[in-house]
């Protein structure tokens, strides 16, 4: 913005200039050619202004064009690491269900163990007691 404020000021101090050059007193052929050439070199300076102006607008395309790609890569990333966290929670979620039900199966063992073993001390202190007493049947 700063350079085309630059080149604005310069066409119009240049502009300027050339017509105070083509006023003077020879004849109005000679001042006719300086208009001329006056009228000439604002042309070359416009062209020139118009040229630059496309190069910016050019840069300033390339600008937006690789911010939007960058992004789009961003974005991308983003969508990547959002599907990565989510594999990661739901792979957390199975260990945790699958750590609680191996706590449900061993405690369930382990209360099926301990209720066998208290069947068979229960049956082997009747048998102890029908033997201590001289019982016939010392089936329990």
């Amino acid at each position: 913005m700063i350079k085309l404020k630059y080149l604005t000021t310069s066409i119009i101090a240049l502009t300027a200039v050339f017509a105070l050059a083509a006023c003077d007193d020879k004849p109005e052929s000679t001042t006719s050619k300086k208009v001329d050439e006056v009228a000439t070199d604002v042309n070359n300076v416009v062209k020139e202004a118009g040229e630059k102006v496309d190069e910016v607008v050019l840069e300033a395309g390339q600008a937006a064009d690789s911010a939007g790609k960058k992004m789009t890569e961003m974005v991308d990333s983003a969508d990547v690491a959002a599907e990565e966290s989510g594999e990661k929670i739901t792979d957390m979620a199975t260990d945790a269900g699958n750590s609680v039900n191996d706590a449900v199966n061993s405690v369930t063992d382990k209360a099926s163990d301990m209720a066998t073993d208290a069947g068979n001390a229960i049956e082997d202190a009747c048998e102890s007691a029908k033997e201590g007493v001289a019982a016939q049947d010392t089936d329990c």
